[in-house]
């Protein structure tokens, strides 16, 4: 069972449902609703069928939810650092609003950790560069919840044994994105 929060456009649901072969099933969320008809036209384009898209805020609790995911994906709302040459606007964003988003990040993710089964895995990911968004917010998380552990994961050849990884453009050929593998201890 695999949870995708802030799932919209659906890339990361679409994804996970094509490395699950189509069984299983997936839960895609977003805050926006009309965001929702997008992920159900494209799942079902793509021949989708375990996947089940519903409006839902990644930073409100539901208890029905609690300890059910063998997966959880949290891709934040973040600075889109990583992506600026792809979004251009992104220069206009208030300091303010930058700063006060590793707060709403860790509370997103301190939300969506009592998804998680004994276990399962969140993976918390972001497409910006700020390590006040991508690690600092690991590590705070980690220091309150020390029932998650972080996990080594590959990236083709590469080992990455801190169980997180940034991306620059000038190394990896990629935009500017963080992932962080996390595994709730069973």
């Amino acid at each position: 069972r695999v949870l995708d929060c802030c799932a919209a456009p659906g890339g990361k649901s679409f994804a996970a449902a094509m490395q699950m072969e189509n069984t299983g099933s997936i839960l895609s969320c977003d805050l926006h609703p009309h965001k929702i008809a997008l992920i159900e036209k494209n799942a079902a384009r793509l021949g989708i069928s375990i996947l089940k898209a519903e409006t839902r805020s990644a930073a409100e609790f539901d208890p029905a939810l609690e300890n059910s995911f063998d997966l959880v994906i949290a891709d934040v709302p973040c600075s889109g650092l990583g992506v600026i040459r792809k979004k251009p606007e992104i220069r206009t964003k208030s300091r303010a609003d930058v700063e006060a988003l590793p707060q709403i990040q860790l509370d997103i993710l301190s939300n969506l950790s009592h998804f998680v089964r004994p276990g399962g895995v969140l993976l918390y990911s972001t497409c910006t560069v700020l390590r006040a968004e991508n690690e600092g917010v690991v590590e705070r998380f980690l220091e309150h919840n020390r029932h998650f552990a972080p996990a080594a994961f590959t990236l083709g050849p590469r080992a990455v044994e801190s169980g997180m990884y940034t991306f620059w453009p000038n190394i990896d050929g990629t935009d500017g994105f963080f992932a962080a593998k996390l595994i709730r201890k069973a």
